[in-house]
C-alpha cells in the first residue's frame, strides 16, 4: 500500500483529501505544521478529522525556522519598501521542504495537500499547472517551486470547484464542511498587517515625505503603512486621485502620481525559479497578482536568476517584493521577485 503524507490545517480542502486519499486505498497519515505562536488553538480540528476519518496524525513544529526564515522576509521586505508575498516565499523556503522533510522521515512517498492547482507533465516535466476553477486556482502561489519539489506533490481538488469541495465534504460527514475559508498569510490570523508588524517595528519607521512632481506635498506617516498601487488612507487633499508610485529605503520619501502614471510595460524580476532551464528569450504569458489575467510578455533570461519582461499592454503599479508568475498555457513555467519597473 502506497504511504503518502497529508498536510491538514483543519480546513475543509485538507480534511477532504485526506478522505478521498484514504478512499482510493493509500495508507494515511495527517501532519499538520506548526509554524507560529498561537497556532495551537487551530490544530483542534486537523486533529479531530484525522480521529473522525481513522488516520495517523501528527503535529511537527518548524515554528524556530519559519520565524526566521518567513517572517523576517515578511518584516524586512516592508523595511525595504516593498510589497511581500510571504504565501509564495513560504511555498518555496519553507512550507513545501518541511512537508518533504516529514514525507521521508516516515517513508512515505507523496505529499497531498488540499490547493486548487494541478500537477502534470509537460515536456517530460512534472510542473504546476491551473486548476480547473479560475477563481479558486493558486497556480500563482506555487509558481516558484521547483521540479524537485513538485514531483512529490498531488493536489485531489485540481478539478474542482470550492462549492463542490464542500458538497463532498458535507457527504463524508466532515464537521468541517461549512467550515469558514482560512485566511491567506496564515500568522496574521486575519488581522491587518500593519497590526503584526507593530510588534516588531514601530509603524512610524521610516517618516519622510510624500514627493509629487518633485515637490513635496506633505508628510507620510512611515513607510510600513504603505504599499505601491496604494490609494486610499494616503491623507492627502488633491484635485485627482493620487497613488503611490515609488518607496524610497533609503531616504523614506514616497511618489505620488496620478493612476496613468502608475502603468508600466516592462519589470525586472530576481531570484527566479524555472522548473527546466528557460530559454534565452522567449514569448509566454505572465501576471504580477493573484486576482489579475495573465498578459502575453515577452521574457528575456539573464544570469544570476535576473530575467527581464516586456508586457504587451501596461500593467497597473507593478509592486517591487511581489511575485511575476511566468505561464505557457495553463502550465507554470516558474516565477521571480519583482525588483524593478520601467
Amino acid at each position: 500500500m502506497k504511504k503518502v503524507i497529508v498536510a491538514m490545517s483543519g480546513g475543509v480542502d485538507s480534511s477532504l483529501a485526506a478522505a478521498l486519499m484514504k478512499d482510493k486505498g493509500y495508507d494515511v497519515t495527517g501532519i499538520t505544521l506548526k509554524l507560529f505562536e498561537g497556532q495551537e488553538k487551530y490544530l483542534e480540528d486537523a486533529s479531530k478529522m484525522a480521529d473522525y476519518l481513522g488516520i495517523r496524525w501528527y503535529m511537527a513544529d518548524y515554528s524556530e525556522d519559519f520565524k526566521s526564515n518567513v517572517i523576517n522576509y515578511f518584516i524586512n521586505t516592508y523595511k525595504q519598501g516593498r510589497t511581500p508575498n510571504p504565501c509564495a516565499y513560504c511555498n518555496h523556503y519553507s512550507k513545501f521542504n518541511y512537508l518533504i522533510n516529514e514525507m521521508k522521515k516516515i517513508d512515505a512517498e507523496m505529499v497531498v495537500t488540499g490547493h486548487y492547482a494541478d500537477t502534470t507533465e509537460f515536456d517530460g516535466i512534472m510542473h504546476i499547472k491551473k486548476a480547473a476553477d479560475p477563481k479558486k486556482d493558486q497556480s500563482y502561489f506555487l509558481s516558484l517551486l521547483t521540479a524537485d519539489q513538485i514531483k512529490y506533490l498531488h493536489f485531489p481538488h485540481a478539478q474542482r470547484s470550492k462549492t463542490k469541495v464542500r458538497e463532498i465534504a458535507g457527504q463524508y460527514g466532515l464537521q468541517v464542511s461549512d467550515k469558514k475559508d482560512s485566511q491567506e498569510v496564515c500568522f496574521l490570523e486575519g488581522g491587518d498587517y500593519r497590526d503584526y508588524l507593530s510588534k516588531f517595528v514601530p509603524l512610524n519607521y521610516g517618516k519622510g515625505n510624500f514627493i509629487l512632481n518633485g515637490r513635496i506635498i506633505g508628510e507620510h506617516k512611515g513607510i510600513l503603512n504603505y504599499t505601491v498601487g496604494q490609494r486610499k488612507g494616503l491623507g492627502i487633499s488633491y484635485h485627482e486621485p493620487l497613488y503611490v508610485k515609488y518607496i524610497d529605503p533609503y531616504n523614506y520619501n514616497i511618489e505620488l502620481a496620478s493612476r496613468q502614471s502608475v502603468f508600466f510595460k516592462n519589470i525586472k524580476a530576481i531570484n527566479c525559479s524555472f522548473v527546466t532551464t528557460p530559454r534565452e528569450k522567449f514569448t509566454a504569458r505572465a501576471k504580477i497578482r493573484y486576482r489579475m489575467a495573465e498578459q502575453k510578455c515577452t521574457v528575456e533570461v539573464r544570469d544570476n536568476d535576473t530575467v527581464f519582461v516586456e508586457f504587451e499592454e501596461e500593467r497597473f503599479a507593478p509592486a517591487p517584493g511581489q511575485i511575476l508568475s511566468i505561464y505557457e498555457g495553463d502550465y507554470v513555467l516558474g516565477g521571480g521577485f519583482i525588483d524593478e519597473v520601467f
